[in-house]
């Protein structure tokens, strides 16, 4: 079962880095019209699932030591 929660992590984390503003679509999807996200916005999930990517491969390390 921990290795659902550890592929959640990961895949996130890939989202993260790789379509940050899809996203943010997702995010605000009934907030905005035809918004889109700023630069500030973009870097910080990439920070944050570039952080999500290595706690997942750290988790996964973990659980087969």
């Amino acid at each position: 079962m921990e290795y659902v929660w550890i592929v959640v992590l990961l895949l996130l984390g890939i989202a993260m880095v790789g379509r940050p503003d899809l996203l943010w679509k997702i995010e605000h999807f009934w907030d905005v019209k035809n918004g889109e996200p700023s630069e500030l916005y973009i870097a910080l999930m990439r920070v944050m699932g570039t952080f999500c990517i290595i706690g997942s491969i750290i988790f996964l390390i973990a659980l087969f030591i």
